[in-house]
């Protein structure tokens, strides 16, 4: 007679039991990965306050289009310049590019003069160029004229972000319009080997412990009122532009105590990609500015410094929070 087959066992349990009850595992991690999957999208789409058509008596409404003024500072870049203005005349959020010229000896290039002359159509940006007659990084916040929106873009020559990310600046920058938001925090903290002295801190002491002081003017939206502000008459405004002068440095600290000295509150930090192609490496460093340098760390220990005891006390406060875009975490 033929013997029949046994089924191996491991400690009680038969192979095809295991094998069927294996099966059912599997096939319940699935059903749950893909309901998971499900509520996250229905919970995204009912509950997102990003909508623009949302019923009355619904979630919050998505805050509207307010535009910015796109300020830009640059000087002998004028490739980086190029590509600018390229990329930010395609973001619906602009209603103008006002690039900063403080280039006393060399003229605009006629590409931008001619740029700016045009009268644009329905569907371009402004373009417009304030000239100065003395090259001072002060300029970055002096206006010329009256900008086109309460919204203004700080933006460096050599930064890119995109589109959607300005767009989402903007709306971040309208619910807390006295604030600055930015892409690029830095922290601030006392130094302990030097009496009563300051040190900056670079992007990866931000990561390291999880705080901010400021965010870089080099891409941030500030109230064009701070602009007017940064101008004022003041003494101690006076001194610490002329400090700004000496130094050729630390323009966008001066700015971060004015806003922080009027707020008694930390920017907002949007966490978001941006390009910045006078730090990447595939510039070769051509296209090097103002942080390469070697002292740079210790010139703006030295500006913070020196607006602490002009202001006659440290406005800046840290944070220990960011902002992300939801639709872009699955861990929120």
């Amino acid at each position: 007679m033929p013997v029949p087959c046994r089924e191996k066992s491991v400690r009680g349990y038969s192979t095809s039991t295991m094998l069927v009850s294996s099966a059912r595992a599997l096939g319940f991690i699935a059903a749950t990965l893909s309901l998971s999957t499900l509520l996250v999208s229905f919970c995204r789409v009912q509950f997102s306050v990003v909508s623009s058509d949302t019923p009355p008596g619904g979630h919050l409404r998505r805050v509207a289009s307010v535009g910015c003024s796109v300020r830009v500072n640059t000087f002998r870049r004028n490739d980086l310049l190029d590509r600018f203005v390229k990329h930010y005349e395609r973001c619906g959020a602009a209603r103008e590019i006002v690039v900063v010229w403080s280039d006393a000896e060399l003229a605009p290039p006629e590409w931008l003069v001619l740029r700016a002359d045009r009268s644009p159509t329905a569907d371009e940006v402004a373009v417009r160029v304030e000239l100065f007659d003395v090259d001072s990084l002060n300029n970055r916040f002096k206006l010329l004229e009256t900008p086109a929106t309460d919204a203004i873009f700080s933006v460096d020559d050599d930064l890119i972000v995109s589109c959607e990310v300005l767009q989402n600046m903007i709306d971040i920058w309208a619910s807390a319009p006295r604030q600055m938001v930015g892409v690029a925090p830095r922290l601030v903290s006392r130094d302990t080997n030097a009496n009563g002295g300051w040190r900056y801190l670079r992007w990866w002491h931000v990561w390291w412990n999880g705080a901010y002081s400021l965010v870089l003017t080099k891409a941030c939206i500030l109230h064009r009122d701070y602009l007017d502000a940064f101008s004022s008459r003041s003494p101690a405004l006076v001194s610490a532009r002329e400090h700004v002068d000496s130094r050729r440095n630390c323009e966008d600290l001066l700015m971060s105590f004015i806003v922080a000295n009027a707020t008694r509150a930390p920017p907002l930090w949007f966490r978001a990609p941006y390009s910045d192609y006078g730090q990447s490496i595939l510039s070769f460093g051509q296209h090097a500015g103002i942080s390469s340098g070697v002292d740079h760390v210790e010139t703006r220990g030295d500006c913070i410094a020196t607006f602490a005891r002009l202001f006659g006390t440290m406005p800046l406060v840290t944070s220990h929070s960011k902002l992300v875009d939801a639709r872009s975490e699955w861990l929120w």
